[in-house]
């Protein structure tokens, strides 16, 4: 497993699928409507102009963040 820095372009649709049980089926997170990736890809960007965003990658694959 590799940890590195997120690409939003690279990365944000895969974030977005892992995210999206979170908002659907559960209660964890406040938001009624999951993120897509454009919406992902334009958080990470915010986030990326003050401080890291990072993903696990296993086998070229984004398994985490």
């Amino acid at each position: 497993m590799t940890i590195r820095l997120a690409d939003p372009v690279r990365d944000a649709a895969r974030v977005a699928e892992i995210y999206r049980p979170a908002v659907d089926d559960s209660h964890v997170s406040f938001e009624i409507v999951a993120p897509d990736a454009a919406e992902m890809a334009t958080r990470m960007s915010k986030v990326l102009d003050r401080t890291p965003w990072l993903v696990a990658e296993e086998d070229g694959r984004v398994v985490g963040y």
